[in-house]
Protein backbone atom coordinates (compact mmCIF):
# COMPACT_ATOMS: atom_id res chain seq x y z
CA UNK A 1 0.00 0.00 0.00
CA UNK A 2 1.38 3.11 -1.05
CA UNK A 3 1.39 5.75 2.32
CA UNK A 4 -0.28 9.30 1.92
CA UNK A 5 2.05 12.11 2.83
CA UNK A 6 0.20 12.86 6.79
CA UNK A 7 1.66 9.33 6.99
CA UNK A 8 5.30 10.09 5.63
CA UNK A 9 5.90 12.68 7.14
CA UNK A 10 4.32 10.81 10.76
CA UNK A 11 6.73 8.09 10.08
CA UNK A 12 9.70 9.98 9.56
CA UNK A 13 8.83 12.26 13.05
CA UNK A 14 8.82 9.29 14.92
CA UNK A 15 11.58 8.02 13.94
CA UNK A 16 13.49 11.44 14.41
CA UNK A 17 11.48 11.94 17.98
CA UNK A 18 13.13 8.07 18.73
CA UNK A 19 16.85 8.78 17.89
CA UNK A 20 16.45 12.23 19.77
CA UNK A 21 14.83 10.46 23.18
CA UNK A 22 17.21 7.24 22.83
CA UNK A 23 20.26 9.63 21.84
CA UNK A 24 20.22 11.38 24.80
CA UNK A 25 19.04 14.54 23.87
CA UNK A 26 15.80 14.53 25.99
CA UNK A 27 16.58 13.03 29.43
CA UNK A 28 14.13 10.53 31.08
CA UNK A 29 11.76 12.18 32.85
CA UNK A 30 12.15 15.93 30.69
CA UNK A 31 8.98 17.85 30.30
CA UNK A 32 8.44 17.89 26.66
CA UNK A 33 7.42 21.70 25.26
CA UNK A 34 3.94 22.27 24.79
CA UNK A 35 2.18 21.02 21.41
CA UNK A 36 2.05 24.13 19.86
CA UNK A 37 6.12 25.16 20.78
CA UNK A 38 6.94 21.71 19.62
CA UNK A 39 5.27 21.53 16.34
CA UNK A 40 6.92 25.22 15.66
CA UNK A 41 10.71 23.80 16.58
CA UNK A 42 9.76 20.31 14.22
CA UNK A 43 8.40 22.52 11.55
CA UNK A 44 5.32 20.03 11.45
CA UNK A 45 1.62 20.61 11.57
CA UNK A 46 0.40 19.79 15.18
CA UNK A 47 -1.68 16.75 13.41
CA UNK A 48 1.17 14.91 12.73
CA UNK A 49 2.89 15.61 16.17
CA UNK A 50 -0.07 14.24 18.29
CA UNK A 51 -0.01 10.94 16.38
CA UNK A 52 3.76 10.90 16.13
CA UNK A 53 3.67 11.30 20.23
CA UNK A 54 0.67 8.55 20.07
CA UNK A 55 3.46 6.22 18.81
CA UNK A 56 5.80 7.27 21.34
CA UNK A 57 3.74 6.75 24.30
CA UNK A 58 2.89 3.03 22.66
CA UNK A 59 6.33 2.16 22.79
CA UNK A 60 6.64 3.59 26.53
CA UNK A 61 8.90 6.20 25.23
CA UNK A 62 6.60 8.58 26.69
CA UNK A 63 4.04 9.43 29.09
CA UNK A 64 1.20 11.87 28.77
CA UNK A 65 -0.13 13.25 32.22
CA UNK A 66 -3.52 15.07 31.89
CA UNK A 67 -2.87 18.46 32.96
CA UNK A 68 0.34 18.27 33.53
CA UNK A 69 2.18 17.86 30.03
CA UNK A 70 4.11 14.78 27.99
CA UNK A 71 7.53 13.45 29.99
CA UNK A 72 10.52 11.30 28.39
CA UNK A 73 10.22 7.57 29.91
CA UNK A 74 13.28 5.97 29.19
CA UNK A 75 13.55 2.47 31.05
CA UNK A 76 16.93 2.44 33.54
CA UNK A 77 18.71 -0.73 34.38
CA UNK A 78 16.19 0.01 38.21
CA UNK A 79 13.69 -0.96 36.03
CA UNK A 80 14.46 -4.17 35.04
CA UNK A 81 16.22 -6.77 37.28
CA UNK A 82 17.69 -8.62 33.91
CA UNK A 83 21.34 -8.17 32.35
CA UNK A 84 20.98 -9.85 29.08
CA UNK A 85 24.84 -10.52 28.52
CA UNK A 86 25.36 -11.01 24.65
CA UNK A 87 28.30 -13.55 23.47
CA UNK A 88 29.86 -14.24 20.31
CA UNK A 89 28.44 -17.23 18.40
CA UNK A 90 30.30 -20.02 19.41
CA UNK A 91 31.96 -18.29 22.34
CA UNK A 92 32.06 -21.56 24.37
CA UNK A 93 34.46 -23.15 22.05
CA UNK A 94 36.63 -20.59 22.48
CA UNK A 95 38.69 -20.92 26.21
CA UNK A 96 40.22 -17.62 25.25
CA UNK A 97 37.22 -15.91 25.25
CA UNK A 98 36.98 -12.79 28.09
CA UNK A 99 33.30 -13.99 29.25
CA UNK A 100 34.37 -16.73 30.65
CA UNK A 101 37.02 -15.06 32.95
CA UNK A 102 34.60 -12.21 34.07
CA UNK A 103 31.38 -14.26 34.51
CA UNK A 104 31.94 -15.25 38.09
CA UNK A 105 32.18 -11.95 39.19
CA UNK A 106 29.98 -10.38 37.01
CA UNK A 107 27.26 -13.24 38.43
CA UNK A 108 28.21 -12.46 42.16
CA UNK A 109 27.64 -8.83 42.05
CA UNK A 110 24.59 -8.93 39.99
CA UNK A 111 22.99 -10.92 42.61
CA UNK A 112 24.19 -8.04 45.56
CA UNK A 113 22.24 -5.52 43.28
CA UNK A 114 18.96 -7.64 43.21
CA UNK A 115 19.44 -8.49 39.55
CA UNK A 116 20.31 -11.96 37.12
CA UNK A 117 22.13 -12.19 34.13
CA UNK A 118 20.88 -13.98 30.72
CA UNK A 119 23.51 -15.42 28.64
CA UNK A 120 22.69 -15.01 24.75
CA UNK A 121 24.13 -15.56 21.75
CA UNK A 122 24.91 -12.03 19.48
CA UNK A 123 23.36 -13.65 16.69
CA UNK A 124 19.75 -13.71 18.99
CA UNK A 125 19.77 -9.93 18.00
CA UNK A 126 22.14 -9.85 14.93
CA UNK A 127 19.90 -12.01 12.83
CA UNK A 128 17.12 -10.16 13.38
CA UNK A 129 16.03 -7.35 10.59
CA UNK A 130 16.64 -3.85 12.56
CA UNK A 131 13.45 -2.93 13.81
CA UNK A 132 12.46 -6.42 14.63
CA UNK A 133 15.44 -6.55 17.06
CA UNK A 134 15.35 -3.40 18.34
CA UNK A 135 11.18 -4.53 19.30
CA UNK A 136 12.39 -7.72 20.66
CA UNK A 137 14.59 -5.50 23.22
CA UNK A 138 12.12 -3.26 24.59
CA UNK A 139 9.00 -5.63 24.55
CA UNK A 140 11.30 -7.67 27.57
CA UNK A 141 9.53 -6.16 30.51
CA UNK A 142 12.19 -7.75 32.54
CA UNK A 143 14.81 -6.19 31.15
CA UNK A 144 17.23 -4.01 32.36
CA UNK A 145 20.74 -3.33 30.34
CA UNK A 146 22.63 -5.40 28.38
CA UNK A 147 26.59 -6.06 28.32
CA UNK A 148 28.73 -6.94 25.26
CA UNK A 149 32.49 -7.81 24.85
CA UNK A 150 35.26 -7.32 22.35
CA UNK A 151 35.26 -3.85 20.80
CA UNK A 152 36.73 -2.26 17.97
CA UNK A 153 33.54 -1.52 16.36
CA UNK A 154 32.38 0.70 13.69
CA UNK A 155 29.05 1.70 14.59
CA UNK A 156 27.33 -0.18 11.71
CA UNK A 157 27.03 -3.75 12.89
CA UNK A 158 23.27 -4.75 13.45
CA UNK A 159 23.70 -5.97 17.22
CA UNK A 160 25.28 -2.31 17.90
CA UNK A 161 22.37 -0.34 16.13
CA UNK A 162 19.66 -2.62 17.49
CA UNK A 163 21.07 -1.54 21.05
CA UNK A 164 21.56 2.02 20.23
CA UNK A 165 17.97 2.04 19.77
CA UNK A 166 16.38 0.05 22.32
CA UNK A 167 16.56 2.25 25.01
CA UNK A 168 18.26 0.18 27.39
CA UNK A 169 21.98 0.86 29.16
CA UNK A 170 24.78 -0.56 27.61
CA UNK A 171 28.21 -1.05 28.92
CA UNK A 172 31.03 -2.70 26.96
CA UNK A 173 33.24 -5.32 28.69
CA UNK A 174 36.87 -5.11 27.94
CA UNK A 175 36.36 -2.55 24.94
CA UNK A 176 39.18 -0.97 22.89
CA UNK A 177 39.75 2.50 22.65
CA UNK A 178 37.48 4.62 20.55
CA UNK A 179 34.61 2.50 21.17
CA UNK A 180 32.72 4.73 23.54
CA UNK A 181 33.00 7.09 21.33
CA UNK A 182 31.34 5.27 18.39
CA UNK A 183 28.84 3.48 20.18
CA UNK A 184 27.54 6.02 22.94
CA UNK A 185 27.75 2.87 25.10
CA UNK A 186 29.62 2.73 28.50
CA UNK A 187 33.01 1.14 28.46
CA UNK A 188 35.06 -0.77 31.03
CA UNK A 189 38.43 -1.67 29.88
CA UNK A 190 41.57 -1.52 30.13
CA UNK A 191 45.05 0.72 28.61
CA UNK A 192 46.05 -2.53 26.78
CA UNK A 193 49.15 -0.65 25.28
CA UNK A 194 50.53 0.46 28.43
CA UNK A 195 49.74 -3.26 29.82
CA UNK A 196 51.97 -5.04 26.71
CA UNK A 197 54.09 -2.53 26.89
CA UNK A 198 54.57 -2.68 31.15
CA UNK A 199 55.32 -6.44 30.05
CA UNK A 200 58.26 -5.99 27.93
CA UNK A 201 59.77 -3.51 30.50
CA UNK A 202 59.43 -5.94 32.89
CA UNK A 203 61.53 -8.29 31.27
CA UNK A 204 63.89 -5.58 30.18
CA UNK A 205 64.37 -4.77 33.69
CA UNK A 206 64.96 -8.38 34.09
CA UNK A 207 68.31 -7.89 32.26
CA UNK A 208 66.83 -9.76 29.03
CA UNK A 209 67.74 -7.64 25.75
CA UNK A 210 67.31 -10.52 23.22
CA UNK A 211 63.23 -10.95 23.56
CA UNK A 212 61.46 -12.69 21.04
CA UNK A 213 57.65 -11.79 20.35
CA UNK A 214 55.02 -14.02 19.94
CA UNK A 215 52.01 -12.48 17.70
CA UNK A 216 49.29 -13.59 15.63
CA UNK A 217 49.32 -10.61 13.43
CA UNK A 218 48.64 -8.14 15.96
CA UNK A 219 49.61 -6.63 19.17
CA UNK A 220 47.92 -5.81 22.65
CA UNK A 221 47.26 -2.44 22.10
CA UNK A 222 48.95 -1.79 18.70
CA UNK A 223 46.22 -4.02 17.62
CA UNK A 224 47.41 -4.43 13.74
CA UNK A 225 49.66 -1.33 13.37
CA UNK A 226 52.62 -3.50 14.25
CA UNK A 227 55.50 -0.62 12.67
CA UNK A 228 54.32 1.28 15.96
CA UNK A 229 54.94 -1.61 18.34
CA UNK A 230 58.03 -2.17 16.26
CA UNK A 231 59.19 1.50 16.94
CA UNK A 232 58.80 1.20 20.82
CA UNK A 233 61.01 -2.11 20.91
CA UNK A 234 63.11 0.28 18.75
CA UNK A 235 63.09 3.32 21.61
CA UNK A 236 64.32 0.65 24.56
CA UNK A 237 66.96 -0.78 22.41
CA UNK A 238 65.64 -4.10 22.24
CA UNK A 239 63.85 -4.68 18.15
CA UNK A 240 65.75 -7.50 16.33
CA UNK A 241 63.70 -8.26 13.47
CA UNK A 242 64.89 -11.85 13.72
CA UNK A 243 63.28 -12.74 17.23
CA UNK A 244 59.85 -11.27 15.47
CA UNK A 245 57.25 -14.12 15.43
CA UNK A 246 54.23 -13.34 13.66
CA UNK A 247 52.18 -16.57 13.24
CA UNK A 248 49.33 -18.36 14.39
CA UNK A 249 48.80 -20.23 17.44
CA UNK A 250 49.48 -23.79 15.88
CA UNK A 251 51.95 -26.13 17.46
CA UNK A 252 53.81 -26.55 14.29
CA UNK A 253 54.57 -23.33 13.23
CA UNK A 254 55.82 -22.41 16.70
CA UNK A 255 57.57 -25.00 17.36
CA UNK A 256 59.34 -24.21 13.89
CA UNK A 257 60.00 -20.61 15.22
CA UNK A 258 61.12 -21.84 18.22
CA UNK A 259 63.79 -24.08 16.72
CA UNK A 260 65.15 -21.63 14.74
CA UNK A 261 65.18 -18.69 17.09
CA UNK A 262 66.99 -21.09 19.66
CA UNK A 263 69.18 -22.18 16.61
CA UNK A 264 70.31 -18.41 16.02
CA UNK A 265 73.87 -17.46 16.64
CA UNK A 266 72.68 -15.57 19.64
CA UNK A 267 69.20 -16.69 20.66
CA UNK A 268 66.80 -14.95 22.64
CA UNK A 269 66.92 -15.29 26.37
CA UNK A 270 62.83 -14.47 26.90
CA UNK A 271 59.55 -14.72 25.12
CA UNK A 272 56.65 -12.25 25.16
CA UNK A 273 53.66 -13.53 23.91
CA UNK A 274 50.29 -11.58 22.93
CA UNK A 275 48.41 -13.84 25.36
CA UNK A 276 49.04 -16.24 28.09
CA UNK A 277 47.24 -19.04 25.50
CA UNK A 278 50.13 -17.98 23.08
CA UNK A 279 52.58 -18.03 26.17
CA UNK A 280 51.31 -21.48 27.00
CA UNK A 281 51.82 -22.98 23.73
CA UNK A 282 55.20 -21.60 23.57
CA UNK A 283 56.21 -23.48 27.27
CA UNK A 284 54.22 -26.96 26.43
CA UNK A 285 56.87 -26.74 23.27
CA UNK A 286 59.54 -25.57 24.86
CA UNK A 287 59.22 -28.10 27.18
CA UNK A 288 58.94 -31.14 24.62
CA UNK A 289 61.97 -29.14 23.05
CA UNK A 290 64.19 -29.58 26.05
CA UNK A 291 64.57 -26.09 26.48
CA UNK A 292 64.75 -25.11 30.41
CA UNK A 293 62.47 -22.81 31.74
CA UNK A 294 63.22 -19.98 33.02
CA UNK A 295 67.67 -20.76 32.74
CA UNK A 296 67.79 -20.50 29.04
CA UNK A 297 64.11 -18.62 28.35
CA UNK A 298 61.98 -16.82 30.38
CA UNK A 299 58.44 -17.02 29.23
CA UNK A 300 56.00 -14.18 29.56
CA UNK A 301 52.52 -14.20 28.93
CA UNK A 302 49.48 -11.67 28.85
CA UNK A 303 45.95 -11.38 30.23
CA UNK A 304 45.82 -12.88 33.63
CA UNK A 305 44.54 -16.70 32.85
CA UNK A 306 43.48 -18.07 36.18
CA UNK A 307 45.53 -21.51 35.47
CA UNK A 308 48.86 -19.97 34.45
CA UNK A 309 49.95 -20.33 38.16
CA UNK A 310 49.24 -24.31 37.83
CA UNK A 311 51.56 -24.57 34.94
CA UNK A 312 55.22 -25.84 35.00
CA UNK A 313 56.60 -23.56 35.40
CA UNK A 314 53.81 -21.04 36.75
CA UNK A 315 53.77 -18.77 34.17
CA UNK A 316 54.76 -14.97 34.44
CA UNK A 317 51.74 -12.60 32.91
CA UNK A 318 50.61 -9.28 32.70
CA UNK A 319 47.03 -9.70 34.79
CA UNK A 320 44.04 -7.55 33.97
CA UNK A 321 42.50 -8.35 36.65
CA UNK A 322 39.53 -9.82 35.36
CA UNK A 323 37.27 -10.31 38.44
CA UNK A 324 37.75 -6.18 38.92
CA UNK A 325 36.56 -5.76 35.70
CA UNK A 326 33.68 -8.28 35.76
CA UNK A 327 32.27 -6.72 38.95
CA UNK A 328 32.66 -2.78 37.52
CA UNK A 329 30.79 -3.75 34.63
CA UNK A 330 27.84 -4.74 36.79
CA UNK A 331 27.99 -1.90 38.97
CA UNK A 332 28.00 0.48 36.03
CA UNK A 333 24.83 -1.02 34.79
CA UNK A 334 22.91 -1.16 38.10
CA UNK A 335 23.52 2.04 38.52
CA UNK A 336 22.68 3.70 35.37
CA UNK A 337 20.47 5.82 36.30
CA UNK A 338 23.58 8.10 37.18
CA UNK A 339 24.63 8.39 33.70
CA UNK A 340 22.18 6.67 31.30
CA UNK A 341 20.05 9.58 29.63
CA UNK A 342 20.88 12.05 31.69
CA UNK A 343 21.60 15.73 30.19
CA UNK A 344 25.23 17.19 30.64
CA UNK A 345 26.52 13.94 31.92
CA UNK A 346 29.06 12.09 30.17
CA UNK A 347 28.91 8.01 29.62
CA UNK A 348 31.42 6.78 31.66
CA UNK A 349 35.09 5.20 30.05
CA UNK A 350 36.18 3.44 33.19
CA UNK A 351 40.14 2.26 32.62
CA UNK A 352 40.83 -0.63 35.16
CA UNK A 353 44.04 -1.06 36.82
CA UNK A 354 46.78 -4.06 35.73
CA UNK A 355 49.74 -5.30 37.18
CA UNK A 356 52.48 -7.32 35.79
CA UNK A 357 53.03 -10.75 37.57
CA UNK A 358 56.36 -12.44 37.78
CA UNK A 359 56.56 -15.92 38.80
CA UNK A 360 59.30 -19.06 38.46
CA UNK A 361 58.95 -18.60 34.02
CA UNK A 362 60.50 -15.37 34.58
CA UNK A 363 62.52 -15.97 37.50
CA UNK A 364 65.40 -15.47 36.39
CA UNK A 365 68.20 -12.35 36.20
CA UNK A 366 70.38 -11.50 33.35
CA UNK A 367 73.54 -9.99 34.15
CA UNK A 368 75.21 -9.53 30.72
CA UNK A 369 74.11 -6.06 30.49
CA UNK A 370 76.31 -5.65 33.15
CA UNK A 371 79.23 -6.66 31.03
CA UNK A 372 78.43 -4.77 28.00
Amino acid sequence: MIKNSFDLKKDILVKDLRTRIMGGDYAHGEKLPVEVVLAGKLNVSRDTLREALKILEAEGLLVRIRSKGTFVNLPSAGNGKKILVLLKPFAENDASYQSHYLMPAMQQTAQEYGMSLELCPRTYIDDQNLEDAVATLRNDRELGGCVIFEGLYTGEENYIRALQRSGFPVVMAVCHPGDVQTTGFAGVRVDSKKAWQDGVLALKEAGHRRIAFFHPNWIQGYYHDLDAAYDFLRSQGIYAPELICNCPIEYSVIRKELKRLMALGNPPTAAMCTSDFFAMSVMKIANDLKIQMPERLSVMGYCGYPGGRFLTPPLSTVDLHYDAIGRKVVEVLARADRWFGRKNVAVPEIIMPHDVVMRESTMVKRVEPLFV
